[in-house]
């Protein structure tokens, strides 16, 4: 089954993309950002907008000059065969090390927050197991999961923001730029290894209906998952302010704080159930793009006969790559952003360079 068989509307695309990207980075980023940017963490979401639309730009332009192919696909159409399927391989280990990473992530923050003695194993063994029966089922059922997630998500943020009003300092924000803009674009290139994930828009385009207003709907997904992103870190640092870098999820510890009265307090589980219906989804999203990259890249035409065993060995791998949740958190500072960058921007930028000057596109029948 080819990803153009199964549709999703642009408004799911939006839907699926600010819950399958943005999840993760709520509750972490800006203990990262902060380390580098102090009170100015709050604009590294801002800085990272540039880099993150050109993403989108690109993975928009291939889709047009491909339409109905991922980049598996025509890769090899436009680099020749074997550079073409090692791009491919490329974009599936990035997948794939990714999802791996969403995984171990997953499992530290629900054994450290809910169930402390809960084997590693267990705990990402389920999350695999459970995220592969959704993305079996394809695209369209991933983009209706998104409907029913974004807007809730959404919808708590902002409860936990006005619950922590009380607690928030804004003076804790000045100086404003104390040390310039440098401190700022090196934690906007951190969080451009979060935003950059648009680059699954080389899997997901071929399955909307309609391209420019899928382009649309992930441009209008960047800029709302860059806005609930500035609000996060500012009301974060505005509440416990050079104390920010020290936590390992700080927003989690902003709803903790927070409360109206002795009426409504401690909506922290709330943040626990949603953030890991978050985490789902998101390892659901990519699991799909390793799965169907890998797939077109050795010729799988079936690519749901991969699902399983890719899950076996996500699991594995994010049980045995990383020795504990300190050494993740160093890994996401000072390696995954320039890591990252390869596969998100350099390897599609590559790509439609190549096409646009080789003149490589696909043919009139072919786009309808």
């Amino acid at each position: 089954m080819h990803p153009r068989e199964t549709r999703m509307s642009p408004v799911q695309l939006f839907m699926l993309l600010v819950p399958g990207i943005g999840s993760t980075a709520v509750l972490g980023l800006p203990a990262v950002t902060a380390a580098f940017a102090r009170q100015d963490a709050w604009l590294a979401p801002l800085a990272a907008l540039p880099a993150s639309a050109l993403v989108i730009w690109v993975c928009g332009r291939l889709a047009a000059r491909f339409p109905d192919e991922t980049f598996a696909e025509y890769a090899p159409k436009v680099v020749g065969w074997l550079p073409g399927k090692l791009c491919g391989l490329l974009l599936f280990w990035y997948f794939f090390h990714l999802d791996a990473a969403i995984s171990r992530e997953f499992a530290d923050f629900l054994i450290a927050t809910a169930h402390p003695r809960t084997p590693m194993a267990l705990a990402v063994g389920l999350a695999a197991f459970a995220t592969a029966v959704a993305v079996r089922h394809g695209p369209e059922i991933l983009g209706r999961l998104g409907e029913l997630f974004a807007l809730p998500a959404v919808l708590l943020i902002l409860v936990i923001v006005g619950l922590a009003y009380s607690s928030v300092d804004m003076r804790l924000l000045e100086p404003v730029l104390e040390n310039g803009w440098r401190p700022v674009f090196v934690s906007g290139f951190l969080t451009q290894a979060f935003t950059g994930q648009f680059v699954l828009l080389l899997v997901l385009l071929p399955s909307v209906n309609g391209l420019q207003h899928g382009v649309k709907a992930s441009y209008l997904a960047l800029g709302a998952i860059a806005a609930a992103l500035v609000l996060v870190s500012a009301v974060t640092i505005a509440v416990f302010g050079p104390l920010t870098p020290n936590l390992l999820w700080p927003f989690f510890k902003v709803s903790r704080v927070g409360s109206f009265g002795t009426v409504l307090a401690r909506v922290d589980p709330l943040v626990t159930g949603l953030w890991v219906a978050g985490s789902c989804l998101k390892l659901s999203l990519h699991r799909y793009a390793a799965v169907v990259t890998l797939a077109h890249t050795v010729g799988v035409r079936d690519w749901r006969r991969l699902v399983l065993p890719m899950s076996g060995l996500v699991a594995a791998y994010a049980v045995g790559h990383l020795e504990s949740t300190v050494e993740h958190g160093y890994m996401l500072s000072y390696f995954w952003a320039p890591y990252t960058q390869l596969f998100q921007l350099v390897l599609p930028a590559v790509v439609l360079i190549v096409a646009v000057l080789r003149g490589v596109e696909a043919k009139r029948d072919e786009r309808g």
